[in-house]
């Protein structure tokens, strides 16, 4: 029996899968929205590579928890076939990524750092198109362009001028949303090999083991002295880069990603509401127009 059927076709199992899929993609969307804001804090207190490292090495746990019982074999032989490109994924999705965004929010605000990354569609359009040879669209094109032009508003010829600092972390911004499509278009050809889940896993063990050296060298390792920065990188180790993507997974078994995606869309309007909230940031009308322009053009990249 496929259940009771209701009114427009749908069943009672149907209806709850979809609920459930809604609820999770909601946290997901939330957890990845406040992570920036929640950084900012962070950064007030710990050093940026050293909130990396010990964020995914809390996160790992998790994630090796769920492809367990998923009942997918972790290690085989395949695995140290391909290492090579698991390391290349740790050190772009994870490594660069990270520093990029953390060593940026030093500089610049959550709002900047969470909107220009939020146009890696952009950047991942770019790269499917040189590297797997994806069809470039007019319609694509000018997606990108609205995008491109956006960022530039929001980086803006008067905080290069008066706020160089500030163009600085914009800049590193840009690289953490390069790096993230760069780990996104190299992942295509594994995924279906491994599933996300073990990808994500081996991305993250080779991104913290490149994280650790760079840690040794710039930084020194150290715990956080207080409750307040505990509290804060367990929620970014555990809910963010834990359960976000637990979740993330899970909605993607059972709705397209099409529609997943759909939700993505909502990320920088909650990371600019929480950063407005909870760091008081401004937001001008030069960052306003450009947030416009940089959510268009995501928009039609990515229905094009």
């Amino acid at each position: 029996m496929n259940g009771l059927v209701l009114q427009g076709g749908g069943t009672v199992s149907e209806m709850v899968v979809k609920a459930r899929s809604f609820l999770m993609l909601s946290v997901v969307v939330f957890l990845w929205g406040s992570s920036y804001t929640l950084l900012k804090l962070g950064l007030e207190k710990m050093s940026p590579i050293n909130l990396a490292f010990l964020r995914f090495l809390l996160a790992l746990p998790i994630l090796a928890v769920f492809a367990y019982l998923k009942g997918k074999k972790i290690l085989d032989s395949s695995i140290l076939q391909d290492w090579k490109i698991l390391a290349v994924l740790g050190l772009t999705g994870v490594t660069l990524y990270h520093i990029f965004q953390n060593v940026g929010l030093r500089f610049t605000t959550a709002s900047n750092s969470s909107l220009i990354i939020s146009a890696n569609p952009v950047f991942i359009a770019l790269l499917a198109h040189f590297y797997l040879r994806e069809k470039m669209t007019w319609r694509r094109v000018s997606g990108i362009a609205l995008a491109f032009f956006g960022i530039i508003l929001i980086i803006g010829p008067l905080e290069i001028a008066f706020n160089p600092l500030g163009t600085i972390g914009d800049l590193l911004s840009v690289g953490a949303g390069l790096s993230w499509a760069i780990y996104s278009v190299f992942s295509k050809r594994i995924l279906s090999k491994y599933g996300a889940e073990r990808v994500t896993m081996f991305s993250m063990i080779f991104g913290a083991l490149f994280l650790f050296p760079i840690l040794l060298v710039s930084e020194e390792p150290a715990l956080p002295t207080s409750a307040w920065i505990w509290f804060l990188l367990l929620i970014l180790s555990l809910l963010c880069s834990g359960m976000a993507y637990l979740f993330w997974y899970i909605a993607l078994e059972e709705v397209s990603p099409t529609k997943a995606g759909v939700f993505l869309f909502f990320l920088p309007i909650v990371s600019l509401s929480l950063a407005h909230l909870i760091l008081s940031e401004s937001i001008d009308v030069s960052f306003a127009v450009g947030a416009v322009f940089v959510m268009l053009g995501i928009v039609i990249t990515q229905r094009s």
